[in-house]
């Protein structure tokens, strides 16, 4: 069996889902927004210039901040994927709450100038720097209570930019713990082929596969002669061309060979804010089981918290089978309880 190739429907949905956006108005997207709109502009990482919008309540000040970090692939303000635009939702939910809420085009996107596919996780992590340093000069914001919200791969990004600009706290949306290469890959793979109802042994060459195009990324050379190992190897594995441009388009550039050795736990451990970090217990992408333990173990803020919502898939919509099939076709965004927790959470601090 081609196991990465009848696999790469699963990457894409890591990768963001980005070509396969669908527009039409989802039930929780807000009718009215009754608070303060300004448009955003400021310098990211390698001199891009980002654009986006910060959202504030009309009145009081200055407010404890937040900025939205996307996960994989190039999004818009709105994290727009399949009709389901969670940014904007979050970012309501939380105006309205009372705080100030910054999201904005990735590089290469929307009013955003760069060039997405050329950029690695440490430059979305600059870019996210350049937020923060921007939204600490507004006047209406407290410069010592801004934080970050990452989703999926976004938390990732969130630590590494941390780094850099002292952020008052973290909050992760199935942020993973587990590196992304192989484990995050080979965990998720094993999960989806199971429920597909593929073979014990159709899932160990998964692993295997995913091991051993680890090791390729992870190795010495340029990324023209990584690309070439990559492809001689998916070629072994009886890939097609066609197959194995895909699958090289999507790992063999810097994105891809930096994850191929990136530990999040070192930045995790740095961090010395309270974090919260929630995650849905029918993820198939970022597995709870395999992650919410280790999150745990890796924070130090005795003020950090780590919970799993029960029936809630990768999109913290419910979901029982978690299915990434099934994105598209649920109405609700983000559970409810979900944004009642970031903000109770939030106010707590």
């Amino acid at each position: 069996m081609k196991i990465i190739a009848v696999l790469l429907g699963t990457l894409v949905f890591l990768a963001g889902c980005a070509a396969l956006i669908i527009a039409w108005p989802r039930p929780q997207d807000p009718r009215d927004r009754p608070y303060r709109i300004e448009a955003a502009k400021f310098e990211g990482g390698s001199g891009v210039t980002l654009a986006g919008e910060l959202t504030l309540p009309r009145s009081g000040g200055p407010f404890k901040a937040v900025i939205l970090i996307s996960g994989s692939g190039p999004m818009d303000r709105n994290e727009t994927l399949f009709g389901h635009r969670p940014f904007l939702v979050l970012s309501d939910h939380l105006t309205r709450a009372g705080f100030a809420v910054l999201r904005y085009d990735d590089r290469g996107v929307g009013g955003s100038s760069g060039d997405f596919e050329s950029a690695a996780m440490n430059d979305f992590a600059d870019d996210v720097a350049g937020a923060f340093r921007w939204l600490a000069t507004h006047p209406d914001i407290d410069a010592t209570a801004i934080g970050f919200i990452g989703d999926s791969e976004g938390g990732y990004v969130a630590p590494a930019a941390a780094l850099q600009v002292p952020a008052a706290f973290m909050v992760f949306l199935a942020g993973p713990a587990k590196r992304l290469l192989p484990d995050l890959m080979a965990t998720q793979t094993a999960d989806i082929l199971r429920q597909q109802g593929a073979s014990d042994a159709t899932i160990m060459t998964a692993r295997r596969q995913y091991e051993d195009a680890t090791k390729i990324l992870a190795g010495p050379g340029t990324v023209a002669e990584i690309h070439a190992k990559l492809d001689e190897y998916l070629a072994s594995q009886g890939q097609t061309e066609r197959q194995r441009a895909k699958v090289l388009g999507l790992w063999a550039n810097p994105w891809g060979i930096g994850y191929a050795t990136y530990d999040p736990i070192p930045a995790l451990r740095a961090f010395k804010g309270p974090v919260l970090a929630l995650y849905g217990s029918t993820d198939l992408q970022v597995s709870a089981a395999e992650n919410a333990s280790l999150m745990r173990e890796s924070l130090i803020n005795r003020r950090s918290e780590v919970a799993v919502f029960e029936g809630l898939n990768h999109f913290f919509q419910p979901s029982e089978s978690g299915s990434v099939s099934e994105y598209m076709w649920i109405d609700t965004t983000i559970d409810p309880a979900v944004l009642s927790k970031i903000s109770d959470w939030l106010q707590s601090l």
